[in-house]
Order: structure tokens, then C-alpha cells, then sequence
């Protein structure tokens, strides 16, 4: 599985004319140097995440793996601490709260958090920095699709802590990015999201420009997700390539310290400032990832 492991550096160098130019490849230019992305040593430490068990599990045949819950939970934070260099000291976890089958859930979601969530397999709900996901049964995909789920309303938690007026598609994106989190002797990887890019490539033709994408006001992209879901699969997958680089996790790195500060402005207009040749470079790069049909890579190491 991690055959195509991902782990690109940044060269920097400066042409006759006193061009700056970037490329992912060392060049041969004696002044060219790696660009690294300046941070302070992580102070990381695992989160006491309260996992509550609502309802009657009796008749859950999977065995629900709360210490798996919890590393899991934990892994989303770490990921936000020392890729995306954001502190969480004194900041109080998010509580989840697991129900064993979807009618509970419902109920559940309903009565005490007063959500619809007939279209969801998770919440997050903000007012009460909370989830709730109840046990996926085989058809949906069993414990592992509830364990995702469970990351990804994590990621959902954490950014709103963060820096709650991101633009909805790239939340979304790391949400669905922590769907394929795992960590192995100490390191993290995100794989590939197999059904994000299955969605994508039978609607390739009728994908949204990326540079249009990152323009979509949240309202109107998630009216459009809750027809086609294909919103949240370009999301995905869009998020997953630039991580893949690391002239693209700069990028994502620089947005999500932004929107923290409290920047107003959608992705489009950051793009310029952020992007190593700005905004056609990211939408051809993302026409060209497109093209290879996103077979790579398999695994990204962080």
C-alpha cells in the first residue's frame, strides 16, 4: 500500500532577469535552494476524548472499539497540530456521542441537538462542540465507515474551533481527507479516497472549473452537493492533490493559518499571494491530475 508514498520538497531559484521561479525538483542552478515551511516544535500530547455510548447496543453485532475511537480522534488533532502547525492548548476536545443504529440516531440528533440529520452519517454540532454518529451497518460499510466518519466530523470540530469562516469547500476537503487518516510507527498517511475519485472521474466532463470552485458561495455549494454529492468529491480530491505537494500543503497551510487570523476573502483572491504561479497554475494542475485519471499517488506521508 505505500508503494507511492508522496513526500515532494520546494526549490526555489532566481533566473538572469530576477524572475523567482519554484519547481518540486532540485535544478542544477547553483543558487538554487529548498524552501521549507518555517514552524516551531510541536508540543503535541494526546486529548482525553470522552466517548459516551447512547442507547441499546445490544443488538450491534460489530464490537465498538472506543480506545480505537479515541487514537483516531486523537490522530485528526496530532494531524492539525504538526502538519498544519495550529496549537490546541486549552482548547476543550470535542465529546462524541455514538449511537448504535440510525433510528436511534435520529431520534437522538433531533430531541438533544435539535438537527434535522436525515441526510447525514455524522454531526457536528458547533453550539455544542459535540458529535454524534451512530454504528454503520455492512451496506453502509460497518465500523470502518463509522471510525471515518467519526475523523471527519473530528476535522469538522476542530477547524470551526479555528477558524469558523473557512470557505465550506475546504473544509469539507480536510474532513474528507481525515476519512483516510491512519498512523503507522508514528507516522501519518492519508490514502487515497477511492470513492471520491471514482465520483470524479464519471463526472469529469461536467466538474466544476477548479478556479469557478474555489468562487462558490457555501450556500450555493452545498444546495448543488445535496443533488449530485459530486461538491464534496472535487473537494476531496482537490485538497488530497495539494497536499500531495509541497508547494500545494503550503498553500493549504498558509489558507487555514489565514481564515485563523480571520481573513474575509475566498480562496480565489488568495491564490496569487499563496500558490507558486498562482491561479492558472492551480487550475492546470488540477486539469492535469484530472487527465492521469488521480492514479498518484497512492499514500501521502506526512
Amino acid at each position: 500500500m505505500l508503494s507511492a508514498v508522496s513526500s515532494a520538497q520546494v526549490y526555489r531559484w532566481v533566473d538572469e532577469k530576477g524572475q523567482v521561479h519554484f519547481s518540486d525538483k532540485p535544478t542544477d542552478r547553483q543558487q538554487a535552494e529548498k524552501v521549507d515551511i518555517h514552524t516551531t516544535p510541536s508540543s503535541w500530547q494526546p486529548l482525553d476524548i470522552n466517548v459516551m455510548q447512547q442507547g441499546d447496543f445490544s443488538a450491534v453485532i460489530e464490537t465498538v472499539d472506543v480506545e480505537r475511537i479515541q487514537r483516531d480522534v486523537n490522530n485528526v488533532y496530532r494531524f492539525y497540530d504538526q502538519v498544519m502547525y495550529f496549537d490546541f492548548y486549552r482548547k476543550v476536545p470535542v465529546k462524541i456521542h455514538l449511537l448504535p443504529d440510525q433510528q436511534q440516531y435520529l431520534r437522538f440528533v433531533r430531541q438533544v441537538m435539535k438537527n434535522d440529520g436525515s441526510r447525514s452519517k455524522g454531526l457536528f454540532i458547533p453550539a455544542l462542540n459535540e458529535i454524534a454518529v451512530f454504528v454503520h451497518d455492512e451496506e453502509m460499510g460497518g465500523m470502518e465507515s463509522t471510525y471515518a466518519t467519526i475523523r471527519h466530523e473530528a476535522s469538522h470540530a476542530i477547524l470551526y474551533s479555528l477558524a469558523n469562516l473557512m470557505p465550506v469547500w475546504l473544509n469539507e476537503g480536510m474532513a474528507e481527507q481525515m476519512e483516510t487518516l491512519t498512523e503507522v510507527n508514528g507516522h501519518l498517511y492519508i490514502g487515497s479516497h477511492e470513492e471520491n475519485k471514482r465520483i470524479c472521474l464519471h463526472f469529469r466532463e461536467r466538474l466544476t472549473d477548479a478556479l469557478a470552485f474555489t468562487r462558490i458561495r457555501g450556500d450555493i455549494w452545498q444546495r448543488d452537493n445535496m443533488k449530485t454529492g459530486t461538491n464534496q468529491s472535487m473537494a476531496g480530491q482537490l485538497v488530497y492533490q495539494l497536499l500531495s505537494k509541497s508547494y500545494g500543503r503550503s498553500l493549504v497551510t498558509r489558507l487555514l493559518q489565514d481564515y485563523h487570523r480571520g481573513v474575509n476573502k475566498r480562496v480565489y483572491y488568495l491564490l496569487d499571494e499563496h500558490y507558486i504561479g498562482g491561479r492558472q497554475a492551480f487550475n492546470i494542475h488540477w486539469q492535469q491530475w484530472l487527465k492521469t485519471g488521480m492514479t498518484q499517488p497512492a499514500v501521502i506521508r506526512f
